[in-house]
């Protein structure tokens, strides 16, 4: 479960594009406001698992400002449990919440390349690249001219940038993300990109990078995972 929860966290975080910048334009969109909604289901160690989810991106000039927020509700062995991941980028910073703590992770770019989510300053292209992904075409979808990247696990629709649909295969799971609502080059207030008003902690040189924590309910199913896959 917490390879899991890492993997939809950088998902989250492998939609922004371009190194951070301040006179970057890391997309070729203005602004935008685009809802999601977001699926799982598969099998882990012989656990059946189900997640149903909404996320919702808002950014400004041309990405430098930008707010990505996803909730979940995962069932898994009869089982519910509910998970909000928010980041924020704001030019050269980037800013990831931290729910249970009710604290706010400030990173900048030096830190940021030095944590577990260094692959931030990656784009979307330059991510499945990496993996050994290639465009394989181009296809139209809700109306926008999008081209299609892959690799064995991963399958993105990118317009201009943006991630409209993709779909991934890892660990016994499917993956679906699909945009519901789209709207591109209009007004965001600084209010949609607000963060909760939680006290902000800025990573240091010297701090170890923070892991996402495990709740009792997730200990437990991992433990009873661990146990059913040693049984088999």
């Amino acid at each position: 479960m917490k390879q899991m929860k890492l993997w939809g966290l950088l998902f989250i975080l492998i939609l922004a594009t371009h190194t951070l910048h301040a006179e970057t334009k890391r997309y070729e969109i203005q602004s935008a406001i685009i809802e999601y909604a977001t699926s799982s289901s598969g099998n882990v160690m012989g656990i059946q698992t189900q997640t149903e989810g909404k996320r919702k991106i808002v950014f400004k000039e041309w990405g430098n400002v930008e707010l990505h927020d996803e909730t979940t509700k995962s069932v898994i062995m009869g089982r519910e449990a509910y998970s909000r991941q928010t980041t924020k980028i704001d030019h050269d910073k980037v800013y990831i919440v931290d729910y249970q703590k009710k604290s706010i992770q400030q990173y900048d770019p030096e830190m940021l390349i030095r944590s577990q989510y260094k692959d931030l300053a990656k784009n979307a292209k330059e991510m499945i690249r990496s993996m050994g992904g290639e465009k394989i075409g181009n296809e139209t979808l809700f109306g926008y001219d999008c081209e299609i990247w892959e690799t064995q696990q991963i399958k993105l629709w990118l317009y201009k940038g943006i991630i409209l649909r993709s779909v991934t295969h890892m660990m016994g799971l499917t993956h679906t993300t699909e945009a519901t609502n789209i709207q591109m080059d209009v007004s965001v207030s600084d209010e949609a990109l607000k963060l909760p008003d939680f006290p902000i902690k800025t990573m240091q040189q010297d701090d170890p990078s923070p892991m996402p924590q495990m709740t009792p309910e997730q200990i437990q199913q991992m433990q009873e995972m661990m146990k059913n896959f040693t049984q088999k």
